[in-house]
């Protein structure tokens, strides 16, 4: 065969190729070599004692093709068959770049098997060398993950788990381990669906969820997680919040409770102070019916997460606010200036009689607390319809009816217009550790139950309105109509 084509056929190969004579001067360096080098073969044919080290480091060295000249350099480290080899990083090359290289060396011999020089091959491995480093540090943040991981096939032999998942699991070595007689209470069905499991391995609680490999393996991949304390945290939050929730319902009840009893003492000092025997009896009337009431509350107290029991019936709501209002407004601080303004004739509506004290107690309490500094407080009770007032508010046959409306108007600080949209939220509250956050919400909820609608209007430093409209009783809307 023609030497020139041989020479030809080197030259462009596509790996990095030189060859030394047995002086170790430079024979050939081909197109590859010069690209990654940057040096042409030209300016480097006929060199010798290292000079082509040059190309690769910033300093003369020895480099594999000179362990197969002289392999006294290097003892037998790197020699297979012959054949020196290494893998390595080589900064200088493609401009300063660098490049993961293998470069591999082997003696060349004449026909009486004399050594006549060698060749040395450098070969660009840089994609699959940074392949595997990503690959590495894949596998490092695999094992030493806190999730447990593991590989099983499809049978559910497990033919890799981390550390997390060894830990979890209580296994010490991989072994023979089928993930189903690991895990009983796991099934394929649940792992080929990738269903999140929770279930109980021993003293702990483990969660495990499953994806699909479809690959050579044509299994799974596990994730479990041991999450004893998480649960146990949950607890703990679950509890504090109940906790949370009783004193906030039993401080709602406690603040109501204070108010009857602060009414009953009045009206006893008010019947202590009378000589007239009328009086002392209309005292002690209106002291039995707070103390009904209390008792009332007391039971919803103990009744906390049951359901409430009502009684509606038809009532003439004039009748009730007559007989409550004034339980209600002499418990008041004196400054308040209040007004009323009820119809005087029936007006019926299917209410329990609680329900109504409920509306009015928490209305008025809550406009004597906007009013520090004392204020007015305008009461009323009619017969109204629903776009008299809210012209804008589009309730379809709702607006064109008749409802027995309450308004409670006060002239207090009002009601900003970031927190509109959260005052019948349970727990919301602006008065700090003096609120309960409950009033408005329970205000709400009656009538809700009611059938009914609650509107508000407030303009900050301005005071506030709130309109109660409760539906007629058939017997009213007949007689109405």
């Amino acid at each position: 065969m023609d030497g020139n084509f041989l020479k030809r056929a080197i030259k462009k190969l596509p790996d990095g190729v030189f060859a030394l004579d047995s002086k170790g001067v430079v024979l050939l360096w081909n197109d590859t070599l010069e690209e990654m080098t940057g040096v042409r073969e030209d300016n480097i044919v006929g060199k010798g004692d290292f000079e082509y080290s040059l190309a690769f480091y910033d300093e003369k060295r020895p480099m594999v093709v000179d362990y197969v000249l002289n392999p006294k350099l290097i003892g037998n480290n790197g020699y297979k068959h012959g054949v020196f080899e290494i893998e390595t990083f080589v900064q200088k090359l493609y401009k300063g770049k660098g490049a993961w290289v293998r470069m591999s060396a082997s003696p060349i011999f004449d026909e009486e098997n004399n050594l006549i020089g060698a060749v040395q091959v450098i070969r660009d491995i840089s994609i699959r060398k940074k392949a595997e480093i990503e690959m590495r540090r894949l596998y490092n943040v695999i094992e030493q993950s806190p999730v447990g991981v593991a590989i099983v096939e499809f049978s559910g032999n497990v033919i890799y788990c981390n550390e997390s998942f060894r830990k979890s699991a209580d296994i010490d070595t991989l072994g023979n381990i089928n993930i189903y007689e690991l895990f009983p209470s796991v099934t394929l069905y649940e792992i080929h669906n990738g269903y999140l499991k929770e279930f109980k391995f021993g003293k702990r609680i483990l969660r495990l969820r499953a994806v699909r490999i479809e690959d050579e393996i044509n299994g799974y991949a596990l994730f479990l997680t041991d999450i004893t304390e998480l649960r146990k945290s949950e607890e703990q939050i679950i509890i504090s919040n109940k906790m949370e929730t009783v004193r906030k319902l039993t401080s709602s009840y406690a603040h109501e409770i204070k108010n009857l009893l602060t009414a009953i003492s009045g009206y006893c000092q008010l019947g202590l102070d009378s000589n007239n025997i009328d009086d002392l009896k209309l005292n002690l009337s209106r002291i039995s019916r707070l103390a009904d009431t209390t008792l009332q509350n007391l039971t919803r107290i103990l009744g906390i997460g049951k359901e409430s029991i009502r009684t509606p019936k038809v009532v003439d709501l004039v009748v009730v606010v007559n007989e409550i209002l004034p339980l209600i407004t002499n418990s008041l601080r004196p400054e308040i200036n209040i007004s009323t303004s009820i119809e005087n004739q029936p007006i019926n509506i299917f209410a329990d009689k609680n329900d109504i004290e409920k509306i009015l107690s928490n209305l008025i309490i809550n406009a004597q607390d906007a009013m520090p500094n004392g204020g007015n407080l305008i009461i009323s009770l009619s017969v109204r319809q629903i776009k008299d007032i809210y012209r804008n508010i589009n309730l379809s046959n709702e607006a064109r009816q008749d409802f027995a409306h309450i308004c409670i108007k006060d002239t207090g600080t009002g009601i900003e217009d970031s927190i509109k949209d959260k005052i019948f939220e349970p727990f919301f509250t602006t008065k700090g550790e003096k609120g309960t956050g409950m009033g408005l919400p329970t205000v709400y909820e009656v009538v809700r139950l009611l059938d009914g609608y609650i509107f508000f209007d407030s303009e900050v430093s301005k005071g506030a309105r709130f309109d109660v409209f409760i539906p007629l009783s058939n017997l009213e809307r007949c007689q109405s109509g």
